[in-house]
């Protein structure tokens, strides 16, 4: 009801504006247009007296000649359309254009009773507008003096009636009162829209302030104009704001350990004196399933059951003294955690004991890979290096003599050195790799290309192995890459593909194609992979036939060096595969020239 009434008052208000406005401008205009006309008028009248007042004073002594006089006032008064009065220094009339010659002797003296004449005796231009009581009209009166040798000679008066005024001024008057109510009903439309756009904004800072008064603070006026009705909603914007602020500061000084601890990685748990819970942040709530409402107030070993972190909040309660220790969590999860505990000390001694729980679990399974990958490569190292042990003895101890031996033992002792030679190659290829100054050199090449030389390469293989390999990839295939680290992706790929098919297996090596990306995909008819084994194919040193695997001179790491070389082109790299069925290995390299 308020918003309704608002609006009428403004709707009224803006309706009597307007009709105001436009009186004014009717009253305006009306007179405007009076003085108006009646000036044209004048001023035409005044033009038309001077071009009569120089025709009489051209004559040879007109006021001699009163036939003369009156024939031309007749004649002149017809054409003007007004009357001609040529009145003598006297008052007496001399000629009248609307009255016979013979009755002007009747008309009375214009001397004294006519303002404009005497304006006229007196060397200037008279005008009057008087009442004709007569022609019951109003009457324009023109009077100039009529100069012969120098000296005022006569008078020449003209007269013309208003009504032509007053009819163009009715007309004029009409249509101006048309077309301003005309303006007042369109003015009075645009009100009610305008009235309902100035109202809306107002609406719109009601509803909010009711959201304010909820106290939901929270919520934003609209600020879509650069009016008072625009600055109150930015000032109450800016109050809520600052309300919200202040509401938000005070919450976090009440709870500002739980603001404190929510935002770290690292568990947090606050106890009181007496080992109670008193606070935990969201990552303890993880890690031991709990919430901050079902723990509060509970002693530790009740609220997390845990009997080593207990232990640990119990001896710092006791001792006084800062503990840190790594322990194995098995439940909820299988977790390593550090935890650093120690005393919060008041005036009064301790005050309770504060817990932080890192998660080291990545750090030991890097450390653990770390050991891993010494022992692996310790292990790949030691066995071509104990056969070329071997066999350099079993040569010095005599073999060296025996000349149908000797020599396959050499190539014995040259494979497994080739072999130390391609694993230390892979270990340094992989080392460059993984460091971080690394940089690839991109460029446009044909890819299709590329792929039929790798082939070519692997021809004497192929042959020998009855394996069929397919070129499916458009001949016009270009990427956008380093061509030598591409080479080296494809090498291994497709030789792993070699090495692992089946007799008269095949190979195809297709792409599919987008604006963003190249996906191309090496597919084989081999062994396949078990999916126990598919997460953990591209890890150093990850062979899933172990035997087959340093049979074939494989060193475990060709797929690791294809993972990152993709992933140096901000690529990624995938194998879909069924044991015994095949794979179908597959990368993909963005083409945004970036």
């Amino acid at each position: 009801m308020a918003k309704c009434s608002f609006k009428l008052k403004l709707i009224l208000s803006y309706f009597f504006l307007i009709s105001v406005s436009l009186g004014f401008v009717l009253v305006f205009l009306d007179n405007n247009l009076h003085q108006k006309t009646l000036q044209e008028i004048t001023q035409s009248l005044t033009n038309q007296a001077y071009l009569i007042e120089s025709r009489i004073s051209a004559l040879s002594g007109p006021f001699n000649n009163a036939e003369l006089l009156d024939e031309l006032s007749k004649k002149l008064g017809q054409k003007i359309g007004a009357r001609v009065t040529v009145i003598g220094l006297n008052g007496e009339v001399l000629a009248d254009s609307e009255v016979p010659r013979e009755s002007l002797s009747g008309l009375e003296n214009h001397l004294y009773k006519r303002p404009e004449v005497s304006s006229a005796l007196d060397g200037k231009l008279g005008r009057e507008i008087r009442y004709s009581s007569t022609l019951k009209i109003d009457m324009l009166y023109l009077a100039l003096p009529i100069i012969e040798n120098g000296a005022v000679a006569g008078i020449l008066r003209l007269a013309l009636p208003l009504i032509s005024v007053q009819k163009v001024h009715s007309t004029a008057r009409k249509v101006i009162l048309i077309g301003l109510l005309l303006a007042l009903v369109l003015a009075t439309f645009l009100g009610l829209l305008l009235t309902n756009v100035l109202i809306r904004p107002i609406s719109r800072i009601i509803n909010a302030s009711l959201n304010f008064a909820k106290g939901d603070f929270s919520h934003r006026i609209l600020e879509d104009s650069n009016d008072e009705i625009g600055e109150l909603a930015a000032t109450l914007n800016k109050m809520a704001q600052d309300i919200e602020d202040k509401i938000r500061e005070i919450a976090t000084k009440s709870q500002h350990l739980e603001a404190i601890f929510n935002s770290m990685v690292e568990g947090v748990i606050v106890t009181d004196k007496a080992g109670r819970v008193v606070s935990i942040n969201q990552a303890v709530e993880k890690v031991f399933e709990v919430t901050m409402q079902t723990v509060k107030g509970k002693v530790f070993l009740e609220a997390i059951r845990n009997k080593e972190i207990s232990d640990i909040v119990d001896s710092i309660l006791n001792d006084c003294k800062p503990i840190s220790k790594e322990i194995d969590l098995f439940f909820p999860v299988q977790r390593i955690f550090e935890i650093n505990a120690t005393p919060i000390l008041s005036q009064d001694g301790v005050n309770g004991a504060l817990l932080v729980i890192h998660n080291i679990t990545e750090i030991r399974r890097l450390e653990v890979m770390r050991r891993d990958f010494v022992a692996n490569v310790s292990h790949e190292l030691k066995t071509p290096l104990t056969a070329i042990k071997g066999f350099v003895e079993t040569l010095l101890e005599g073999a060296l003599e025996d000349k149908e031996n000797n020599r396959n033992f050499l190539k014995i002792i040259q494979g497994h050195a080739d072999r130390l030679d391609t694993l230390v190659n892979d270990l340094l290829s992989l080392s460059h790799l993984e460091s971080k100054g690394i940089t690839i050199n991109k460029a446009n090449f044909n890819l299709s290309l590329q792929v039929k030389e790798v082939l070519r390469g692997f021809r004497l293989q192929l042959d020998s192995a009855g394996i069929k390999a397919v070129n499916e990839l458009p001949q016009e295939l270009f990427i956008i890459a380093d061509k030598e680290r591409l080479h080296q992706v494809l090498v291994n790929l497709i030789g792993n593909a070699i090495k692992f098919n089946k007799e008269k297996g095949f190979i195809k090596i297709c792409s599919e194609i987008s604006e963003e990306a190249i996906k191309v995909i090496i597919e084989d008819s081999g062994i396949g992979i078990p999916q126990k084994d598919v997460p953990r194919i591209f890890e150093r040193f990850y062979r899933v036939d172990k035997a087959r695997s340093r049979e074939l001179g494989g060193t475990g790491l060709g797929l690791s060096i294809v993972k990152h070389i993709i992933e140096l082109h901000s690529g990624s790299v995938g194998v879909e595969s069924i044991e015994g069925l095949g794979s179908k290995f597959f990368f993909i390299v963005p083409q945004k020239n970036s």
